[in-house]
């Protein structure tokens, strides 16, 4: 039995039609992840920790230099590997007799709270005193881990002290809140 001139010309037109179907397919496929990667660079979060000084005193700065906001989930500061749930227990274990209290302390939450893209915010203020100065002088035994999200649930953890980004989800040992 013979195929006839139009079942042919059915037939390449079926596998034409089918091969123009999985190139579509597959470029949409395509377009897709180029769109997906896209607005994952709109929203992209990227929240830092800087010590400064200047003349006035000691500041700890948070930011985000990225394109989207940082929503902070979990936050963890240790001292000598311990880690601390307030400034207070934090200051007690720097220097035991301190004197220097709130009245003189600045401090902003960091820990479940957004910071939008650009934002710059100092959590931390101490103005300089002797006492301050010790206090600062053991600051370098002082580490900072924070897991940020984008608005998309993407996660990242900060560590200050090797002042590194990984892409990873964590839980601090005992949430540090002010």
């Amino acid at each position: 039995m013979s195929i006839s001139r139009t079942d042919r010309m059915q037939n390449i037109g079926t596998i034409a039609a089918l091969v123009i179907s999985i190139i579509a397919l597959f470029t949409s496929i395509y377009e897709a992840n180029i769109m997906e990667s896209q607005q994952k660079a709109m929203v992209w979060p990227y929240f830092k920790l800087q010590p400064a000084y200047n003349s006035e005193g000691f500041r700890l700065v948070a930011s985000n230099k990225g394109t989207g906001p940082a929503l902070i989930r979990s936050l963890e500061v240790s001292y000598k590997g311990k880690a601390m749930s307030s400034l207070d227990e934090l200051l007690d274990a720097i220097k035991p007799d301190r004197t220097i209290g709130y009245e003189v302390i600045k401090v902003s939450e960091v820990n479940n709270n957004v910071f939008q893209n650009g934002e710059s915010t100092i959590v931390l203020f101490l103005p300089w005193s002797d006492e301050v100065r010790q206090i600062v002088d053991k600051f370098n035994d002082v580490n900072v881990k924070v897991c940020y999200e984008s608005v998309l649930g993407e996660s990242w953890t900060y560590d200050m002290r090797a002042d590194k980004h990984t892409e990873e989800k964590f839980r601090a040992r005992v949430e540090y809140d002010n």
